[in-house]
């Protein structure tokens, strides 16, 4: 970690949930009062559909217009978001 990097207010790691979990789990972080969280839906590289939950959350997010960006690899990598409120 360099001493510029941002730190996550909150992670959040959806692996074991439905879409519509995620749904409610989203729904509840644009109430708060976080700055910036690592949400983690893991790669979906086991799934012959390919990463649904990844697929979900990034269109949740570009629908929200929230700001985003795939987390470092250090931190997830293709499986994690970094989202900035």
């Amino acid at each position: 970690m360099n001493k510029y990097e941002r730190v996550p207010e909150k992670v959040i790691d959806l692996h074991g949930y439905t879409t519509r979990e995620a749904k409610e789990i989203l729904d509840e972080l644009l109430g708060g009062a976080f700055k910036h969280v690592r949400i983690i839906t893991g790669k979906g590289t086991f799934r012959e559909t390919g990463p649904v939950m990844r697929n979900f959350v990034e269109g949740y997010l570009k629908r929200l217009e929230i700001k985003f960006e795939t987390a470092k690899l250090y931190n997830g990598g293709d499986g994690a978001f970094e989202v900035y409120f």
